[in-house]
């Protein structure tokens, strides 16, 4: 319904669909996910965080001009913690539902640790809901064609949205445009300096350009690509898969991870067919211990894409290019 100072006539503008979305009403709504996380630590004061070393460095640079005691722990090959960890008072502990397809291993973790001490970062879990913890934290951008954005659930009373919100998210749309008309090949470095943007941007409540957007997407319609898309991946290259997933309550994940018991195809051949496939992440190589399971993740991890852009036919595709018998 509009306003009675709202703009009448004049030209029209992109035309979406509106629709309700009602659980992002509860979300207090970032401009991305790590000024969420860097907001939650203010905050709340946490005076140390334990992450995991399989973790994307946008999220430990948050912490680097704060005065925060920082702690690493090991996973062990199901995703579970692999070593011991004590959340003090003043603590918290960072999770990560990794790929969208261990939400069993995040609520292992808040029954283990306790709900008041752990964070559940869902960036890569979109359709997994938010977890009785201290905080739930999203980034819907990796779901969805979005110039930026990030969500955060809890029901702590003394967690406030952002005072301002972001006025630059107009200036990392041409990726996202271009992506429709021309090759992902020709908007790459578009995109490289989009993710290199967003970095740099302050803590500051989501644009609004993102949230129209948000409430354009047809979530259930996602939502039911995703899980039957990975159902096929996983169905077709589960025996193969070193990775033991489970996709069990109809998750949607972010990929599907694939660690190939026997490596026939990798990923440079399948960039080479013109799959695209991310690198989660490089640059843990620097602090993983040689022969680890975070190492093994990103030398032979394959993280196939799975999305709602796509088919039954075009799973079969990748899963013929992987040459699997």
């Amino acid at each position: 319904m509009s306003s009675s100072t709202d703009a009448l006539g004049g030209y029209i503008e992109l035309e979406l669909p509106k629709r309700d979305q009602p659980w992002l009403k509860k979300a207090l709504k970032f401009n991305s996910a790590r000024a969420a996380f860097a907001s939650l630590l203010d905050q709340l004061a946490i005076k140390s965080v334990w992450l995991p070393r399989y973790l994307c460095d946008s999220m430990t640079v948050v912490l680097k001009h704060r005065d925060l005691t920082v702690k690493f722990y090991d996973l062990a090959t199901d995703f579970t913690i692999a070593c011991d960890v004590y959340p003090e008072d003043g603590s918290m502990l960072l999770y990560v539902n990794y790929f969208g397809v261990c939400g069993d291993q995040a609520q292992g973790v808040i029954a283990r640790y306790g709900k008041k001490n752990v964070i559940i970062d869902n960036s890569q879990a979109f359709f997994c809901g938010p977890f009785d913890c201290a905080a739930t934290i999203y980034s819907p951008r990796k779901f969805f064609g979005l110039p930026d954005g990030g969500l955060l659930y809890s029901d702590n009373p003394n967690i406030r949205p952002p005072e301002t919100r972001d006025c630059t998210s107009e200036t990392r749309m041409s990726h996202l445009i271009s992506r429709l008309t021309n090759s992902p090949e020709k908007a790459y470095q578009q995109y490289l300096q989009a993710e290199q943007a967003i970095a740099q941007l302050p803590c500051e409540g989501m644009s609004l350009l993102t949230e129209r957007l948000l409430h354009s997407i047809d979530f259930q319609f996602a939502e039911a690509a995703r899980a039957s898309n990975a159902s096929y991946l996983h169905d077709q290259l589960g025996a193969q898969n070193k990775l033991n997933i489970s996709l069990d309550h109809n998750a949607a994940p972010l990929c599907y991870p694939f660690l190939p018991s026997v490596k026939k195809t990798n990923r440079t051949e399948l960039i080479q067919n013109r799959v695209f496939l991310p690198s989660y992440w490089p640059e843990v190589l620097m602090h993983a211990v040689e022969c680890s399971f975070e190492m093994e993740l990103v030398s032979d991890a394959l993280f196939l894409p799975c999305d709602q852009r796509y088919s039954e036919k075009d799973m079969r595709r990748i899963v013929n290019l992987l040459k699997v018998s």
